[in-house]
Parts: structure tokens; C-alpha cells; sequence
């Protein structure tokens, strides 16, 4: 990028306020923001008076390693050393180091643990499982009639329900507040009737839609049927309470004059379901009726609400006792510390001359209130919301929207657009444009596209190559009567192909690194899927057709070599008898780096039969007899689950092992 564009310079030179900038995919957003730090160096402010926050480990190490080469480059000496203390970081490694630092404040040890949830999950639902038992050995009757009227067989489902509505509970910073004031906050009549105002809304839209469509249906039909269809639907759609529209519904819509064009049909199909789901919504007697009725469900969030603070409590005082806490803990301890010490506070303001977050579309509510108490309207957002999605793990992408949306206005802020585009080629991103532009705006993802999101192609040098089409492909391929191969091995067949035949006829493309023409090679390749199922098919495909792969997938920690191994030793302790599941198990062990076997003497205990005498099972027995008190195989489970929640083995931020207690180590050999 030989300068910076307009639009760029103003990123990076910008000050004196709260900026959002919007910056696409390829528009330089990493280049910029580390070049804003640079400036901000060069003009003498230390980056010890800057606070970097980041989505992930991986980026923020990728921005201080940036960043350690820009101030090289600029020759800051005296800054250079201060890179590998800088807070340069992610939002839970800062907030974990602040909880750390001042936990006398918060009455905690600072040798606390951080505990994978996937691990504290197991214990929450041993609490949960527990508090229901007492509910129902104390036959509360509000639990009860919960449990009377949504379970069948067993309370598995509604269990899950309530474990799944805690979770997703967890992001709110005054959670117990929250559900403490929540009958009284959202069931009163004035809240109930906005209930029903938004219900009615809804109605409206698609009353409104239904207008659209004829409108639409208009262009291919003749104005005598369009006029029988307004008349036929003129009550439904000019009705203005619920009841108007409950009663205007029409008996019959007309049918379409014979020979329609296919795109009449498939309006009127369209107009069709629109009715259905209308009809559908407006199945209840009056809105008397419906207001009853959400009434009627007091008793069951009571009843819920009652379980989650009992879990809240319980797992609060587990937590406790252990020393061992997950990161949304410490977010919340980090903002209490904040709201309830004011030097602090303070201190944390004056520090820091800017906080810059990268990846902002990816905040959620806790990490958006802790910035709110160290800001001093000089926090600088980088972010895309087009590329928001995490919403599974509780990210809030209207916390972008609403800013973007304010500083637009300049009411809070500067909003900076970066749009151009330097990484794809011009078809590419009008591809992109003509499909978003279709499918995109303020209510589906959160963004108006045509307006200010579209991408602008800035890449120039993509221009020296003309004698290819790089426009978007679609490859189709046709289901074989046969059933020889699969629909997933043809697919992948088609796409290796087309690889192949492109590396054949020396397809050309730009080197990355040079900016120049130069023939396209496999490892240029990118083949992104939805699902990681289908990754093993490929490698065995394209091995198949001698191109090389390389699979890139996210591991789980529940399949991590320390949570397997524990997998093992857990089966051999309760198994009560040499089956296929032992000798698994024990092979498993055998070959870890526990035990080292080599595969000789595996197979050697496999052909003798010599279990019992073999390190594996003696140790497995000592673990088995440090149990105490355990009389039966549920209780084992339990047990041992526990124990792997009572600091056995505690993580770091990157899911890694950093910790496994002395007696674990002597009883499973662990050096």
C-alpha cells in the first residue's frame, strides 16, 4: 500500500473523541490501527499509556508483534522495551490480571484458578440435579406445576432448558439483580400492554407485506385480476385492531387467470403462506385472551427463576471454596471492582490516554460496561459488523449498530468508514455487493448495505492481469441413478477437479507478497465448509487424486490429550470386567505419554492377558481406593467428576494445561 487513503488518514490521525470505525474485510483495519499506535509513539505518548484489547490471544499477539516491528522501524528505543509489558491484550487476560492485582480488595486469593466451563458445567448440573431432588422431596407448588405441565417421561429437557437459559443469563453483569426484580419489572399491566402493542405491530408489518406483494404480483397479471385481489383482501389489509383483523380474513383468494407466467405463480404463492402465517398468528380469542395468558405463565418463571438463583448461590459458593473461577467471574469481579473502589477507578482513567479494541462487532454487555468506567471519551473502536458471528457465545452486535448509528449522527462520537477493498480482485466484491445488496440491511444483519457498507475495490495492481474471468463460479454437478458415490464424494470430487484443471491451465493470480502475476499453486487454495464432519472425506478424496490438503479445525477441549486420558482412567476404575471398553482404555493409557509403552509390550499384555499386573491398573486402583466413602457407581461418577473440578487440573487462557495437583501427579506418574 504505497499511501494511505483519505479515509485511512483520518482513522489513524483522529483524535480527541470517541471513534467507531467501520472497516471492511481487506480495507487495512490491522495496518491502521497499529499505525495509529505508531503515531500516537511518535507524538510521546508511551504505549504504557494505552490499553489495546482484543478478541482473541491470537490477535492481540499479532498486533504486539506488529507493533514491535513499526516502533523498529521508527527507531523509538525507548519504547521498544515496554512492548512485552504493554497492555496489549484480550478482555479476559486484562480483567483477570486487574482481579489479580487488587484481590484483597475483592476478598479473594490471588492464586485463583481459571476453571474451562466445559469442566464447571459438570458440576452445575450436579447442583441442579440436587435442587430439584429437594424441590421435589419438599413438594413446592409452583415447582410442581412446572414440572406437571412440561415434562413427559423424565425432567432431562426441562433440566437442559433451565441450564441453557442460565447460560445465556450469564452475560448480564446484574444477573441476580435482574431476576430478583424481574416478576415484578415484566409482569404489570403497563408492561404486558407494550407485550401486546409489539405483537400488534407485528400484525401490521404483515399486513403491509401483504399490500407489497399484490403491488409486486401487479407486473405480471392483468390490472382486472390485481383489482378482484384488492377487493378480496381489502378488509384484511386496512383492518386496525386484532379483532378487525381476526374477522377479515377472506373465505377464498381468486385463483390466477389460466397460462400465468411462473414468476405470477410464485407470487401468489408467496401471498399465500403470508395469509397462512397471518391466519396463524391471530389464532386466539382477543388480546384479553392472550394478555390472560401470559399472566397464567407467572408461575412457571417464578418457579425457574427460584432454581437459577439456588444454582447461582451454590455454584457461587463452590467457586469460592475452590479458588476456582471461569472468565465471565472475573468480568464481573472486574467491573465491582471498579463500581465499588474509586481510586481505582481513577487510576485506571488517568493511565490511559486512549483505549483502542479491536474486533468491536464482537463485544458483548459486561465488556461493554467495564469500558464504560475507565473511558474518558477517548475510546477508539475498530470493527465490522458484517463480519459479527459470534452471537452464540453472547457477543452483542447492537452495541456497534447503536454507535454506528449515533456517530453517524455525531451524536456521541466520529464515525469513519474504511469500505475499499484492497485484498479481493473488483469482480469479487461485486459479486459480494450484488448478493448483499439483495439480502442486507438495519433489520436482517444489522447493517443498511447499499447505503454505507458496500465494498469499493482499492487493489489495483489486480488490474495487470485481464485474460482471466474471475468472476463468481457456480459448479453443479448431477446426482448419479447409480447411487455409486455419495452427493458430499461428488461434490468433492467436482471441487478437486476444477482445482486441478485450474492448475493445469497455469490460472493466474497475484503473489501476495510481490503484488505480480504468478501461476497459481495448491497451497493457493481454500476450500471453507460448514461443518467439520465432512473434513476426514476430503483429506481421503484429494489424497486420492495426489493433491495435497491441509486441515485447519478448532479442537475442543473435551478432546484435549489431559481430558482423553482422564476419559480412560475413569473407565478402567469403574469397569468391573476385562471387555472391549478395558482393553480399549487400557491401550489408550498405555500408549500416552503416561505410561510410553511401545507397541510390542501392548500387545504382548493383549495376548497374555496380564492386566492386573501392569503399572496402569495398580495405579488406577490406588485412585480407585482414594475414593472414600463411595458406595455405589453413581456416586463414583460423581466423585470423580468433582474431583477433576477440585483444582486436579486447572487451564489457561488458550485451553492448555497449567496445573495438576501433587496427588493426581503421584498417583498417575506425572512428572
Amino acid at each position: 500500500m504505497p499511501k494511505w487513503t483519505p479515509e485511512q488518514a483520518k482513522a489513524i490521525n483522529q483524535t480527541g473523541q470517541n471513534i467507531i470505525v467501520s472497516a471492511g474485510a481487506g480495507s487495512g483495519k490491522t495496518a491502521v490501527l497499529s499505525e495509529r499506535v505508531i503515531t500516537k509513539l511518535k507524538q510521546g505518548i508511551s504505549i504504557d499509556s494505552l490499553l489495546i484489547l482484543t478478541f482473541t490471544n491470537a490477535a492481540a499477539a499479532e498486533m504486539k508483534e506488529r507493533i514491535r516491528k513499526k516502533i523498529i522501524e521508527a527507531d523509538l528505543k525507548d519504547e521498544l522495551g515496554k512492548v512485552d509489558t504493554a497492555d496489549i491484550t484480550t478482555f479476559d487476560a486484562y480483567s483477570l490480571s486487574l482481579v489479580k492485582k487488587y484481590s484483597h480488595y475483592l476478598n479473594i486469593s490471588k492464586d485463583l484458578s481459571i476453571v474451562d466451563s466445559s469442566i464447571m458445567s459438570l458440576e452445575k448440573r450436579h447442583i441442579i440435579n440436587d435442587i430439584f431432588e429437594e424441590n421435589y422431596r419438599t413438594k413446592k407448588p409452583k415447582f410442581l406445576k412446572l414440572i406437571s405441565d412440561f415434562t413427559l417421561k423424565d425432567d432431562k429437557n426441562i433440566v437442559d432448558a433451565i441450564l441453557k437459559l442460565n447460560t445465556s443469563l450469564e452475560n448480564l453483569y446484574n444477573k441476580d439483580e435482574y431476576l430478583k426484580i424481574y416478576l415484578e419489572n415484566y409482569f404489570n399491566e403497563i408492561k404486558i400492554n407494550e407485550y401486546l402493542d409489539e405483537y400488534l405491530s407485528i400484525l401490521n408489518s404483515k399486513q403491509k407485506e401483504i399490500k407489497n406483494i399484490i403491488h409486486n404480483l401487479s407486473f405480471y397479471v392483468d390490472g382486472t385480476y390485481t383489482e378482484k385481489l384488492e377487493i378480496a383482501l381489502n378488509n384484511l389489509i386496512n383492518a386496525k385492531t386484532y379483532e378487525k383483523i381476526k374477522l377479515s380474513f377472506p373465505e377464498k383468494i381468486p385463483n390466477l387467470p389460466r397460462n400465468s407466467e411462473e414468476e405470477a405463480k410464485s407470487i401468489k404463492k408467496e401471498l399465500s403462506e403470508l395469509i397462512k402465517e397471518l391466519k396463524e398468528l391471530t389464532k386466539y380469542p382477543d388480546l384479553n385472551f392472550i394478555k390472560e395468558k401470559i399472566y397464567q405463565t407467572k408461575d412457571y418463571t417464578e418457579a425457574i427463576i427460584d432454581i437459577i438463583l439456588k444454582l447461582d448461590e451454590k455454584i457461587n459458593k463452590f467457586k469460592k471454596e475452590k479458588n476456582v473461577y471461569e472468565f465471565i467471574d472475573i468480568a464481573r469481579m472486574a467491573i465491582n471492582l471498579l463500581k465499588e473502589n474509586e481510586d481505582i477507578k481513577a487510576t485506571l482513567k488517568d493511565k490511559y490516554q486512549e483505549i483502542l479494541i479491536d474486533e468491536y462487532q464482537d463485544t458483548n454487555d459486561i465488556q461493554e460496561t467495564f469500558i464504560s468506567y475507565i473511558e474518558k471519551n477517548n475510546v477508539y473502536m475498530v470493527g465490522d459488523i458484517k463480519q459479527s458471528i459470534y452471537r452464540f457465545r453472547h457477543t452483542n452486535p447492537e452495541l456497534f449498530k447503536t454507535k454506528y448509528e449515533n456517530y453517524s449522527q455525531n451524536n456521541g462520537g466520529l464515525k469513519i468508514d474504511l469500505n475499499k477493498n484492497f485484498r479481493s480482485r473488483a469482480e469479487v466484491l461485486d459479486n459480494i455487493n450484488e448478493m448483499f445488496n439483495q439480502v442486507m440491511n438495519s433489520d436482517i444483519g444489522g447493517a443498511d448495505y447499499i447505503a454505507s457498507h458496500q465494498m469499493i475495490f482499492g487493489n489495483t495492481s489486480y488490474n495487470e492481469i485481464n485474460k482471466e474471468n474471475y468472476n463468481m463460479e457456480i459448479l453443479n454437478y448431477e446426482k448419479p441413478e447409480d447411487k455409486t458415490y455419495s452427493n458430499e464424494e461428488i461434490e468433492i470430487f467436482t471441487i478437486a477437479k476444477d482445482i486441478q484443471t485450474r492448475i493445469n491451465n497455469k490460472y493466474q493470480i497475484i503473489d501476495k507478497d510481490t503484488s505480480k502475476p504468478k501461476e497459481l499453486e495448491y497451497r493457493d487454495c481454500a476450500i471453507l465448509i460448514d461443518r467439520s464432519s465432512k473434513f476426514e472425506l476430503y483429506k481421503k478424496i484429494f489424497e486420492y487424486l495426489n493433491i495435497p490438503i491441509t486441515i485447519y479445525s478448532d479442537k475442543a477441549i473435551n478432546n484435549s490429550d489431559e481430558i482423553v486420558i482422564f476419559k480412560h482412567i475413569y473407565n478402567l476404575i469403574l469397569s468391573n470386567k476385562i471387555d472391549v471398553n478395558f482393553k480399549y482404555s487400557f491401550t489408550s493409557l498405555a500408549r500416552s505419554y503416561l505410561f510410553q509403552m511401545t507397541d510390542s509390550e501392548i500387545l504382548n499384555h493383549l495376548k497374555i492377558g496380564d492386566y492386573k499386573d501392569t503399572d496402569i491398573y495398580i495405579k488406577c486402583q490406588k485412585v480407585k481406593q482414594n475414593l472414600k466413602d463411595v458406595n455405589s457407581e453413581k456416586k463414583q461418577k460423581e466423585t470423580i467428576l468433582k474431583h477433576m473440578t477440585d483444582g486436579v487440573i486447572t487451564f489457561n487462557m488458550d485451553g492448555k494445561v497449567t496445573y495438576i495437583n501433587p496427588a493426581a501427579r503421584q498417583m498417575l506418574g506425572v512428572k
